[in-house]
């Protein structure tokens, strides 16, 4: 005979294969924008895929159980027993069921499943966490709902009936256990299922669905370690090939030695939202009216999408480049040389200020590892006046900016300054005098973005009259991009794109050279600075360029776990982690794909161009060498 607690294993560990089947669903409804150009067969295909995937979490979040339900039939006699099992059953997988709903959610904000770096920002979480349920009740209240049904559903393990024979009963369960091995590891293949299996197609999205988010935590556990990718025969010539990529074809400009730098880092800034870049009005009009005077970039995308890792491209041009950010990697202890301690060496002060929770986001740690003198958080920020903060985050955007100025009045030395906002992020406060000013748009953010917007345009109104003003570089950029309404950004690179502001107003347009339409990314900001600067860096990073120099082409890349991707004026292409081309198409008019065959030649330059990089950052993250590739 079957044993008792095999059948209703089965029977638990199906109704949960169900559930989860709806969480696929769910995520392909409300996500239904990015698949709706697909295929029926393709997503069918994701959501057969998708099974060995449930199968797999469900084993493994319910392992403990698992060993439970073996046990003899004696103990579950105990009422005790039963409810704590069945109160441990619902538990468990109520935060595994919830955390599949929030990602239906949450993969609009960060572009992929949720991982185990989630718990890198607990903290956020906890502090942000009832305006989050405040917002998003109606997924509690399903889930509550659905965890109850599952409950009420789940065979209790009670009236067990067991083979006779001890011999019969060891047998079984040794059985089980050898099945949920199996199917835990995913089946009986050389290597255990990695999320990196999901990708059965080119597709990005495909494999988003195809994943389940409590897997996606378990499997992506980072221990603050790279692989080895070593795709030319020596350092040297992945080296000596990225000079040639990203090595200035003239002396630095010189044209501002010695003039301060303020970098303005706009939360979750888009470039769908400012109608400069778009054939349609955005949300930015102040951000509009400085395009004009300003060397303006449509086509600058984000290396990451994530805030923790977005700072260190903009900061010390080092873009994503594994699933855990650098700055919580075991890595962060590495050497680098980032712009503030570059710009230390020349005599500036330097100050980091980002008005949320000492600790938020780690920003305070970075502020130390990229050489910030001072930084400034919620601790730091003078409380004499309350209407400052927002009750969720901090220091609300137009104070935090008109506090930076305040700290370039007083500096004597050249001075660079960092302002990280944080008004356009959830829950998107606008403070009660400007309130009904601002678009509220389709979109939650948009109305907030209008804010932000605004607190630039009073920062600027008040910088215009400081004797400072025309002996500085303003750099304008958003750290990641967010939730989309255009169909035209809603695409793997359009999820990337934020724009880049560098305005000097004591620079002539006559002085300097640029393309408009260039294609650039976050990490060529500090190369930019410096050319501007005139500082020159012998141990520099090698992977970004100054935007300045057009007569090198620009590009921009980045690690999108498990793949990379790359794209220039000629191509855009997906690379696997063995250097393989997993998609590779034809790009025209800034970043548009177009069905146009791609040229051989150009193809294999962008694959050296990006295994390049990759072979250049992972070697020197791995044996901390980024700054001393001129010893190979």
């Amino acid at each position: 005979m079957i044993p008792s607690f095999f059948k209703i294993g089965l029977q638990r560990i199906g109704l949960l294969l169900i559930v989860y089947f709806f969480c696929r669903l769910l995520f392909l409804v409300w996500n239904w924008p990015q698949y709706s150009m697909f295929q029926v067969g393709d997503l069918l295909r994701a959501f057969v895929h998708g099974v060995r995937f449930d199968l797999s979490a469900i084993l493994l979040t319910n392992s403990v159980l698992l060993l439970l339900w073996i046990l003899p039939a004696q103990v579950w006699r105990w009422k005790w027993f039963q409810r704590l099992e069945l109160a441990l059953f619902g538990i468990i997988n109520f935060i595994c069921i919830g955390s599949n709903f929030v990602d239906a959610e949450f993969v609009q904000f960060i572009g992929k499943r949720s991982s185990y770096d989630i718990l890198l920002i607990r903290q956020d979480l906890q502090q942000q966490g009832f305006s989050v349920i405040s917002t998003y009740w109606y997924f509690l209240l399903a889930l509550t709902l659905v965890v109850a049904v599952v409950l009420w559903l789940s065979p209790k393990f009670k009236n067990l009936r067991e083979p006779q024979g001890l011999a019969r009963q060891l047998g079984w369960r040794l059985l089980v256990i050898g099945l949920i091995v199996t199917g835990a590891r995913g089946g009986y293949q050389f290597k255990p299922l990695h999320p990196m299996h999901a990708y059965f197609s080119k597709h990005h999205q495909l494999g988003l669905l195809v994943l389940n988010t409590p897997f996606n935590v378990i499997r992506s556990k980072p221990r603050g370690r790279i692989e080895s990718q070593r795709f030319f025969a020596s350092d040297k010539e992945a080296v000596d090939h990225l000079r040639q990529m990203t090595e200035l074809s003239r002396p630095p400009l010189k044209l501002l030695p010695k003039a301060n730098v303020v970098v303005i880092i706009v939360e979750s800034l888009a470039t769908e939202f400012v109608g400069a870049a778009n054939p349609y009005d955005g949300y930015t009009p102040f951000l509009d009216e400085l395009a004009k005077e300003s060397f303006f970039f449509k086509f600058n995308l984000a290396n990451a999408r994530r805030s923790i890792e977005g700072l260190p491209a903009v900061i010390c041009g080092i873009p994503a480049i594994m699933s855990e950010p650098v700055i919580t990697s075991d890595f962060s202890n590495n050497r680098f040389d980032c712009l503030p301690r570059i710009l230390d060496r020349e005599g500036y002060s330097t100050h980091f200020l980002h008005g949320a929770h000492n600790g938020s986001m780690h920003f305070d740690t970075f502020s130390r590892i990229a050489g910030f003198e001072n930084f400034v958080g919620l601790d730091e920020y003078p409380k004499d006046n309350p209407e400052d903060l927002d009750p969720y985050w901090g220091v609300l955007d137009e104070p935090m900016l008109q506090y930076a100025i305040r700290l370039l009045d007083q500096e004597k030395d050249p001075a660079l300054i960092s302002v990280f906002t944080l008004s356009s992020h959830h829950p998107y406060y606008i403070p009660p005098q400007h309130r009904g000013k601002f678009p509220k748009g389709p979109l939650e953010i948009h109305e907030s973005i209008g804010y932000a917007d605004y607190a630039i345009r009073e920062f600027f109104r008040v910088a215009k009259t400081k004797p400072w003003f025309n002996n500085t570089i303003f750099v304008i950029t958003g750290d990641h991009t967010q939730k989309f309404f255009h169909q035209e950004y809603n695409w793997l690179l359009g999820a990337y794109r934020v724009p880049l502001f560098i305005y000097a107003p004591g620079l002539k347009s006559s002085q300097v050279t640029y393309d408009p339409d260039r294609i650039t990314q976050h990490i060529d900001i500090v190369p930019s600075i410096l050319d501007l600067l005139g500082v020159t860096v012998e141990d520099r990073l090698l992977v970004g360029q100054s935007v300045f120099d057009t007569a090198k082409p620009g590009r921009a890349y980045c690690f999108a776990s498990p793949l990379y991707w790359y794209v220039d004026d000629h191509l855009y292409l997906h690379m696997d982690r063995a250097g393989g081309v997993i998609d590779i198409q034809s790009n025209k008019n800034g970043i548009n794909v177009s069905p146009d065959p791609v040229d051989q030649e150009k193809q294999e330059s962008a694959l050296k161009n990006l295994k390049s990089v990759v072979h250049y950052l992972n070697e020197g993250l791995i044996r901390n060498k980024l700054h001393d590739w001129r010893k190979e």
